[in-house]
């Protein structure tokens, strides 16, 4: 953490700086997290009516690839020393 900022404890960074195949697989799994969030917003831009079985089996699969890229990513990023404990705002 550097001295005196606020958000400072909203991420964690390790010590050990990532080698550069660990940053750059990070890198490539937040373009893959990214590329799947498009293609949900794609899939939904070209509805035209209420989605039938089929269109509603590819949003399934739409977003079961977006989970998985938003896990690789979160674990790419923890294996560089990026992780965030949690986005909630502090009760206090």
């Amino acid at each position: 953490m550097r001295p005196g900022r606020r958000d400072a404890k909203l991420c964690r960074v390790t010590e050990n700086p990532p080698d550069r195949e660990a940053l750059q697989r990070a890198a490539e799994m937040a373009r893959a997290h990214v590329d799947a969030v498009r293609a949900v917003a794609r899939f939904v831009e070209d509805l035209t009516d209420i989605p039938d079985p089929s269109a509603l089996a590819e949003f399934a699969h739409l977003l079961t690839q977006e989970e998985e890229t938003r896990l690789a990513r979160t674990g790419a990023l923890a294996d560089i020393g990026l992780t965030v404990p949690s986005l909630d705002p502090d009760p206090e």
